[in-house]
């Protein structure tokens, strides 16, 4: 697995799992400084730029809510199972 970054809203029709921790970034300097720590990849790499997917299993996810035309949602149809969550301000 590995750890993502989502701008923008992901539905997923099925389930979610997120093994570590989803953080919400509100702010340029907390995203860099989350980001500068570990390796983090643009979910569109993952979904194949699709913004509606079957599953989605990830370590970390970060979602973006600064300097997006929208707040970043995930919608999930499924279960989620979501281990931590954290605000980045």
């Amino acid at each position: 697995m590995a750890n993502y970054i989502l701008c923008g809203e992901l539905t997923v029709n099925g389930d979610v799992l997120i093994k570590g921790t989803v953080y919400e970034a509100n702010s340029l300097s907390s995203l860099i400084k989350k980001i500068g720590k570990d390796d983090y990849k643009d979910i569109m790499e993952l979904t194949s730029n699709k913004r509606t997917i079957d599953t989605l299993e990830v370590d970390d996810l970060v979602l973006v809510n600064f300097e997006c035309e929208e707040k970043s949602i995930l919608n999930v149809c499924g279960t989620s199972t979501i281990i931590n969550t954290e605000v980045l301000e």
